[in-house]
C-alpha cells in the first residue's frame, strides 16, 4: 500500500511538470456528488487536450444508536460508528462539441477505505474493515453555463478489487461493471 502510494504521488508530480511546459492551461475545482450519500471535491488541470484529475470522496463519519426489540420484549442497545473516505486519480480527453458543451473519456484509478464498529449492549463488540480499490473508464458530458461555472455528468464503468475483514473473517470480492458509485456529478468552478 505505501509502495502504491509513492506511485501515485510520483506520477502526480510527473504530470505536474509536463502540464506546466505547455501553454495554454486550464484549472478547475468542484463538489462531486455520486450518490446521494457520497460527495468529495475534484481538483482538474491541464489544458484543452487533456486534464488531469484528483477527487477526495466523502470523509464520512456516522454515529448511530439502535434499540432492538425482540418478540418477548427483551432486546438492547446496539452502537453503530462508520467512517470512511476515498481518494482517485484521472486521465480525462475532451472533445468540444459546441462552445460550451464537451464530451470527455479516459481512466481513473480509485480507491477507499471503511470501518464500522458496532456495540451491542456495551458488551460484545465487532470490527468491520473495508479496503476497495480498482480501475475505470471514464464517459462523461460537461456544460459551461458562463466562463467560469460548468456542470459534469459522468459513468465511470470499471473493475474493483475489495478486501473486508470482520474479526477473523476476511473475504475477497472481484467487481467488474457500474454501480450506483460509478455515476456522478460534479458542480465546478474555472479559473
Amino acid at each position: 500500500m505505501k509502495s502504491l502510494s509513492i506511485l501515485i504521488v510520483l506520477t502526480f508530480i510527473l504530470f505536474n511538470d509536463l502540464y506546466s511546459q505547455e501553454k495554454t492551461s486550464s484549472k478547475e475545482v468542484g463538489l462531486y456528488f455520486s450518490s446521494l450519500n457520497s460527495f468529495g471535491i475534484r481538483y482538474k488541470f491541464g489544458n484543452e487536450k487533456r486534464m488531469f484529475r484528483l477527487t477526495a470522496l466523502s470523509f464520512s463519519v456516522q454515529d448511530s444508536k439502535f434499540e432492538n426489540m425482540n418478540m418477548n420484549g427483551n432486546g438492547g442497545t446496539e452502537d453503530l460508528k462508520n467512517a470512511g473516505a476515498g481518494l482517485n486519480f484521472g486521465l480525462e480527453f475532451p472533445i468540444k462539441i459546441t462552445d460550451n458543451f464537451n464530451f470527455y473519456y479516459g481512466g481513473e484509478l480509485r480507491g477507499s477505505y471503511n470501518h464500522t464498529k458496532s456495540v451491542l449492549n456495551n458488551a460484545i463488540s465487532t470490527d468491520a474493515n473495508m479496503v476497495k480499490s480498482g480501475i475505470g473508464v471514464i464517459i462523461g458530458f460537461s456544460r459551461s453555463f458562463n466562463s467560469n461555472i460548468l456542470v459534469s455528468a459522468e459513468i465511470v464503468p470499471g473493475f474493483s478489487y475489495t478486501r473486508a475483514s470482520n474479526g477473523d473473517a476476511i473475504s475477497n470480492i472481484i467487481g467488474f461493471g457500474l454501480d450506483s458509485n460509478a455515476a456522478g456529478i460534479t458542480v465546478g468552478f474555472k479559473f
